[in-house]
């Protein structure tokens, strides 16, 4: 296991077995057959048993813990690759690599743009080769991002936004022929409030 993750077990293991983090104070030795000091008793009756192999194990085989550890391992991957001696992964195997944190949300599309275009850089025979690449990927994540612009609709994918934008335009019209508003508020003052209004009462309507 990379070092990193190794590191994060430990102080996964640590956080999660403990229910306090308890500092160290040296206590008066007792005398023979004297009972230790009440502050070392009570310090004693609240440490939790150390956790033993079987507990150990039942929080490694956690699907979260895994998870964890499975990203936290990728990352070092990533960061030995780009950063280091290139690490134990082959070229292939690091662009798949990208494109599995990428699918999985665990990046932006311009953060996993950028990796690729490092891989790219890193593995290109030549300049011209790496700019021949690199237009052709950036093209590429160009027409996705259109097409995802083109695919999104609020008025179908947000919840109260068609409701909201009916009442925005009865309030425009409504403020514009107010001559005064309460409480001194200005125009623009309560337009704002009226909308912001709106908006919370389409939203919360949508969530019922």
């Amino acid at each position: 296991m990379h070092n990193k993750a190794r590191l994060s077990v430990i102080l996964l293991l640590a956080l999660g077995t403990s229910a306090a983090i308890w500092r160290y104070v040296p206590f008066p030795a007792s005398s023979p057959g004297q009972s230790p000091p009440v502050q070392q008793q009570e310090v004693a009756a609240e440490r939790p048993d150390t956790p033993d192999g079987d507990d150990l194990r039942a929080l490694l085989s956690d699907p979260r813990v895994e998870k964890y550890l499975q990203r936290e391992e990728d990352k070092g991957a990533l960061e030995a690759y780009f950063n280091g001696d290139g690490g134990d992964h082959t070229n292939e195997e690091i662009w798949q690599l990208i494109e599995a944190v990428e699918r999985e949300g665990r990046v932006m599309a311009y953060e996993g743009l950028a990796l690729k275009l490092a891989w790219l850089e890193r593995n290109s025979a030549s300049k011209a080769e790496f700019d021949a690449a690199a237009r052709e990927l950036m093209e590429k994540y160009r027409r996705e991002a259109e097409s995802s612009a083109r695919e999104y609709d609020p008025y179908e994918d947000v919840p109260g936004f068609a409701e909201y934008k009916r009442a925005e335009q009865r309030i425009i019209e409504r403020v514009k022929a107010m001559d005064s508003f309460p409480d001194g508020a200005s125009r623009q003052e309560y337009l704002r409030q009226q909308l912001q209004a709106a908006r919370e009462k389409a939203y919360s309507n949508s969530g019922n």
